[in-house]
């Protein structure tokens, strides 16, 4: 990776959603902050020695919010500063020397922060003495809901794994946090499971159950599969951490005369299922597409003919909140403070804003009516996005009320499969072109731009699967290449933004 000086750094700002990032060539930003909270020490009596304590514990406190200084010469610039008084906006600061400064993404490596607020503004002179030739430079400090978030515009994905199962890969659900024991330590992103779809003509007819340890290097099969042959897995989601968590997954097939069914495994050792079978509502011949995983207290299950069932116990049991009974839903995307969407076919679209207790039937893009809306994401600032099996994609932030086309540029999509992101300015999609062939897109924007990214995909016949770590690290998985399941990852490389 090159080196940098604080000259390559180039400042980015993006006023409105779905607006491209605008360049301001005389800026600079210093003072970056990244609160991580103070630590403050427990002590007890020491049983040993009188008069004295000892630290039993050390507990840290709430972190402040990030925050950065604007610094600009202020003849022809104050006017944009006093603009962003009651404004929120995002920032970006790109690093790397190569292409045009103009140029969005001819950088390297940056950092991003969202929802900036500006702080107070001073200024010592607004005109300059006759004569006084001497800079003038003013600092603006700024505070961040959420940053400074690390992205390397260079990332690339790996060589595909190799998985003895020749079965389609349906979904992926991974252990995001670090372990904070020195003596346990595991990276995000290292430990996690993918569930396949049943083929006749694998070497069993039953969908699996893998597991990796080691960042998707190697993927066995757990050691006890959920459901029977024949039946799909269409879903999976996990709680908990690497040595005790539980994850559940859905059968993705109809069973004759049998309602909907979920299983779910409490696992202390990665890759020891005993599977526990649970019947979601009595709809015989009911199904789940999907499986959403707020927390153990709001897990959500969709169906293939317009129910939304929700469990309060981690998947033990089930309580119907939305029951159409006619159009089937495939995805449903949720925030903390109960918003919740959920799309299907036939352009369908329901809102929630109560944790599923009433809902709302949104109209859909007008453009996009008639189509199956296969993959629903909506980020935290309550910015929607749907992608459907025409392989249009479409934004809102005002409740469906509008909606923004939003370009897939550099490809032809025949289905958008699925979009994901973990904050309101990294996302990721999967998609499919004619052939079929699977490819990525990313937006570092919140949607203004989503560029082919990653030309090295590897060779696959399309993708259903996508899972984000964190912005810099995604897993993809899809149809069977060859005698593997498919599945590859992308991970960053940097460990440090240079100074």
């Amino acid at each position: 990776m090159s080196s940098y000086a604080y000259q390559d750094g180039r400042v980015w700002v993006q006023e409105k959603k779905f607006e491209p990032y605008k360049l301001l060539l005389p800026y600079g930003i210093t003072d970056v902050t990244d609160p991580v909270g103070g630590l403050n020490p427990v002590r007890e009596p020491d049983p040993a020695k009188r008069r004295s304590t000892v630290v039993v514990d050390v507990l840290k406190g709430e972190p402040g919010l990030p925050g950065f200084s604007v610094e600009t010469r202020l003849n022809k610039t104050l006017n944009y500063m006093l603009k962003l008084k009651n404004q929120l906006t995002n920032w970006q600061v790109h690093l790397g020397a190569c292409g045009r400064p103009d140029n969005y993404n001819a950088s390297e490596i940056g950092l991003s922060w969202d929802a900036v607020h500006r702080g107070d503004l001073s200024i010592d002179r607004v005109a300059q003495i006759q004569g006084d030739d001497t800079p003038i430079a003013k600092s603006v400090p700024f505070t961040a809901e959420v940053g400074p978030i690390p992205i390397d515009f260079e990332l690339e994905l790996l060589s595909a794994q190799t998985i003895v199962e020749t079965e389609a890969v349906s979904d992926m659900a991974f252990i995001v946090e670090e372990c904070d024991d020195i003596s346990t330590q595991h990276e995000p992103g290292d430990n996690g499971y993918a569930v396949t779809k049943t083929l006749a003509g694998s070497p069993v007819n039953v969908a699996n159950v893998h597991y990796t340890v080691n960042g998707g290097t190697a993927w066995p099969e757990c050691s006890a599969r959920p459901f029977e042959g024949g039946e799909d897995i269409s879903s999976i989601v996990l709680i908990g951490d690497k040595n005790d968590h539980r994850i559940i997954v859905s059968r993705g097939t109809t069973d004759a005369g049998e309602p909907a069914e979920i299983a779910y495994a409490d696992v202390t050792v990665m890759g020891t299922t005993s599977w526990v079978l649970v019947d979601v509502g009595t709809v015989d011949g009911q199904y789940i597409t999907h499986l959403f995983l707020l927390d153990w207290n709001h897990i959500y299950a969709v169906t293939d003919d317009g129910y939304v069932y929700r469990s309060s116990d981690g998947g033990a049991s089930w309580t119907a909140k939305l029951s159409l009974g006619t159009v089937q839903f495939n995805e449903s995307s949720w925030l903390r403070h109960g918003i919740g969407w959920v799309g299907g076919d036939s352009n369908t679209i329901y809102l929630t804003k109560d944790y599923g207790e009433s809902w709302s039937a949104v109209t859909g893009p007008t453009a996009g009516s008639g189509d199956a809306i296969d993959t629903i994401h909506v980020t935290p600032d309550g910015t929607v996005f749907i992608g459907n099996d025409a392989g249009e994609m479409y934004g809102s932030y005002d409740d469906g009320t509008a909606w923004t086309v939003l370009p897939t540029q550099g490809v032809t999509p025949i289905a958008i499969k699925r979009i994901r992101g973990l904050d309101d300015s990294h996302l990721f999609v999967a998609l499919n072109i004619a052939g079929p062939l699977g490819r990525v897109l990313r937006s570092t924007d919140g949607g203004a731009q989503f560029q082919l990214w990653s030309l090295n995909i590897p060779t696959n016949v399309g993708l259903n699967a996508l899972f984000v770590v964190d912005p810099n690290y995604i897993y993809i998985g899809g149809e069977p290449q060859g005698s593997s399941a498919f599945i590859t990852k992308a991970s960053s490389q940097i460990q440090a933004i240079p100074s």
